[in-house]
């Protein structure tokens, strides 16, 4: 009964490996995803980034909008009215809602109604500003350029993430491929013991490790095809591409992209013009310029103004209501006015000693912001640079392990097959080559990841995905 069910769970087995077979034929057959064209597709598609575009668009267009804050307002108006004319005498301050009135002074009010018209241009040019257009430009001048840093900031975070995710992807698409491997030397043990059992030759005992040690391991190539799976998805909607038909592309490990990489040696400093702390100093110098503006904002304005208007009315000048409202039509009165002003509010001064006070504590904080971050890219960069050398280590030992695992594992089938050893020696040699491998993998990816932060800290993100181009 025992060997019964044993031979059920063989079938069993044996058609899930068929299904991973089949799965990883068609892996094979689809066609490779280069990272560097992963990192192109995700900046050409990603929401994030066609924002930020359009952010900078509509920074230079500002611009155009606060030079156009130079041109005179000149504002034509023309009105037709027909009611009352009664004036009286005294001043009183406008509020919107009275009407003012001109004509003769009368003891008495008169209801009957008059007709008049005027037509009117009106000038105002602040020519002269003391600097403040200039110092409003620049004001958005500089809103342009944060917002092109932070376009180049996310950029950059944007590349890191897809970066970092797709090696993951190709890690564990090696770490599958290393399962994948690992069954298929599963089941040439299994045939044998099972052959030796039939035979007599082993105990029925280690058919049954066997299946069980068979079945382990197939659980764990599941779990890893998940895991890549979750990883695919993700990549897909980074670059808008069906993943599901491309897999990673592996040649790095084949050629010598990888000892080019190696070569490349990035800068030991973090400058200013990196992406990241170029937007906290582009918003550092945006503070400034805001600072310069306020400075500007409040001093005096010197202006032009003129005025020009016509009016005609149904009233003669000897108080005369006529008749025919009609007469009020035609134009009777012409003026113009020309003047210089010069506007300036004492209790400006106030304001703008308060709004340089906070602006200067603004520019400070945001100043200190900058050397913080400069001090945390700093600090990652020698980090990096410390794993790196480790890692360079490790990766130079694992072929003289990996070999030795593999004749291990070699010799270790062969004795079992002449009856010199036990299946726990076989298991042994078994787990020992797939965590060697499986090491291999996992310090390559560590190498990569660490090249690709050595480069990105030194701004030499562009120079390390062109080692992935086809």
């Amino acid at each position: 009964m025992t060997q019964f069910k044993s031979m059920r769970l063989i079938k069993g087995l044996r058609f899930g490996i068929i299904c991973i077979l089949i799965h990883i034929s068609q892996t094979c057959a689809a066609q490779t995803l280069n990272l560097y064209d992963a990192v192109n597709r995700t900046i050409t598609n990603y929401p994030l980034l066609q924002e930020r575009q359009a952010e900078v668009a509509a920074g230079k267009a500002h611009i155009n909008t606060v030079e156009g804050d130079r041109l005179p307002s000149l504002k034509l108006h023309d009105q037709v009215n027909v009611g009352t004319a009664n004036s009286e005498v005294g001043s009183f301050f406008p509020m919107g809602v009275v009407v003012p009135t001109a004509g003769a002074i009368r003891p008495e009010n008169v209801s009957t109604a008059a007709s008049g018209n005027i037509a009117l241009s009106l000038l105002e040019w602040q020519f002269y500003t003391f600097g403040f257009y200039n110092a409003e430009k620049k004001q958005a001048e500089a809103s342009l350029a944060v917002n092109q840093a932070r376009y180049n900031s996310d950029k950059y975070l944007l590349t890191e993430n897809i970066v970092s995710l797709y090696l993951d992807w190709l890690k564990k698409y090696r770490l599958l491929q290393i399962e994948n491997e690992n069954l298929s030397r599963e089941k040439a043990v299994l045939d044998a013991i099972t052959a030796n059992v039939r035979s007599g030759l082993k105990p029925g005992v280690d058919s049954s490790t066997a299946n069980a040690e068979y079945a382990r391991n197939y659980i764990t190539y599941l779990q890893v095809q998940n895991a890549y799976s979750t990883d695919q998805i993700a990549i897909a909607n980074y670059t808008a591409t069906d993943t599901a038909q491309v897999k990673p592309d592996t040649s790095i490990f084949a050629g010598n992209t990888l000892q080019r990489l190696l070569d490349v040696q990035p800068s030991d400093s973090i400058t200013l013009a990196h992406p990241l702390l170029d937007y906290y100093q582009k918003q550092y110098e945006l503070q400034l310029a805001n600072n310069k503006a306020t400075g500007k904002k409040y001093l005096p304005r010197v202006s032009l103004e003129g005025a020009a208007w016509m009016r005609g009315s149904s009233i003669s000048p000897q108080d005369v209501y006529s008749s025919n409202l009609a007469d009020g039509l035609t134009y009777s009165r012409y003026n113009y006015l020309a003047g210089l002003a010069v506007t300036y509010n004492l209790f400006d001064l106030k304001r703008r000693h308060d709004e340089l006070v906070e602006g200067r504590y603004n520019a400070m904080a945001l100043k200190n912001e900058l050397q913080t971050q400069q001090i945390d890219l700093t600090k990652l960069s020698q980090q990096a640079n410390m794993s790196y050398t480790n890692t360079v280590q490790r990766l130079n030992a694992l072929p003289v392990q990996l070999r030795s695992a593999q004749q291990a594992y070699q010799q270790q089938v062969a004795l079992y097959k002449a009856g010199l050893n036990t299946l726990i020696d076989v298991t042994n040699a078994l787990y020992v080559l797939k965590q060697t491998e499986t090491d291999m993998v996992l310090t390559q990816d560590d190498l990569l990841q660490l090249l690709y932060m050595r480069a990105g800290l030194s701004n030499q993100l562009d120079l390390f995905l062109q080692h992935f181009k086809q």
